[in-house]
């Protein structure tokens, strides 16, 4: 009897050991940290750049983690279609897409947006503004000297920009403002509160591109906007695993911190920007994010607000 004692205290002992040691994965948690939230920046196939997986995959794995929803970006193809297809092949999860104002759709096109939103299906709900070929980003990554896109030149809106504002306000869809210059984005939120619009988004606004200050971000959020943050941001910068990422200032989660202590966290939206080929898939990105966060001292209150709360008013799915 002594014998059997000791030996079932040795395993015991031994299975303790092995869960404490350290250079394994922690155990899953009962219940995703990434639950009932829903991602505002989803990269995902069909695409022309590199994606680790393919919309209706994105839409099981966040349904599985319980999630509440994912919008779906492309940078040169409208995604309200697919939302819809993927709503029906999944089904309990919501998906919401949009339309990105890049070359690939007419630019800064009007008619491209009144298309979009009247797509079958009604879930499409976001206009960025442009991204690789905004003026901004080619500045900033492809040629100083070069000239992209502009949505707001000497600080004012374009007349086609002035017309997209409208549509937006008349059917309070939600306004990105994609990679366009800093003094876009003020001036093209300021307008666009003077217009209507309801829902404004600041695209991952701390990072180099667009590349806000803190001051320009808490004018954004004067006229109505709300500053994302991006998981993929806190992954980026010199010493980043891809080297299309280094290019990319980091944001991390100290600047998370710092930015609901300056803009409150009611103005804030945390998502993931993953997708790519090689990074980590979605609700991995916002469990990471919401470890991190943590840490840093950012409540579940406030990180309830950044991830659930505020995408679900912009998003009009309260």
């Amino acid at each position: 009897m002594f014998r059997i004692a000791t030996l079932a205290a040795s395993s015991l002992l031994v299975c303790t050991l092995a869960l404490a040691q350290v250079g394994f994965p922690p155990p899953p948690p009962k219940v995703s940290p990434a639950a009932g939230m829903i991602d505002m920046h989803v990269h995902s196939h069909p695409d022309v750049f590199g994606r680790n997986m393919d919309d209706i995959d994105v839409a099981q794995i966040a349904k599985a983690r319980g999630m509440r929803g994912i919008l779906l970006k492309n940078h040169v193809s409208t995604t309200a279609d697919r939302a819809a297809l993927v709503m029906k092949v999944v089904p309990g999860i919501e998906v919401w897409g949009g339309i990105v104002l890049n070359n690939a759709v007419g630019g800064i096109n009007p008619s491209a947006v009144e298309w979009m939103h009247r797509m079958y299906g009604s879930r499409g709900k976001v206009v960025w503004l442009p991204t690789f070929e905004s003026d901004k980003h080619i500045k900033t990554l492809v040629d100083k000297n070069g000239k992209g896109i502009t949505v707001a030149p000497d600080g004012v809106v374009s007349p086609a920009m002035e017309e997209i504002l409208k549509i937006i306000a008349r059917e309070n869809l939600v306004l990105a403002t994609g990679h366009v210059h800093p003094e876009e984005v003020l001036a093209v939120t300021k307008r666009g509160k003077e217009l209507g619009v309801k829902n404004m988004l600041v695209t991952h606004g701390l990072t180099n591109i667009p590349g806000l200050t803190m001051e320009q971000a808490k004018q954004a959020v004067a006229n109505g906007a709300v500053i994302e943050i991006c998981y993929l941001q806190f992954m980026t910068g010199p010493t980043a695993q891809h080297p299309w990422m280094t290019h990319w200032t980091q944001v991390g989660p100290k600047h998370v911190a710092d930015a609901v202590k300056a803009l409150g966290a009611q103005n804030i939206v945390l998502s993931t920007d993953l997708g790519q080929t090689g990074n980590m898939i979605h609700p991995d990105g916002l469990e990471m994010m919401v470890a991190a966060v943590k840490k840093e001292g950012v409540t579940d209150a406030d990180i309830d607000l950044m991830t659930r709360k505020n995408p679900a008013r912009l998003l009009g799915a309260n």
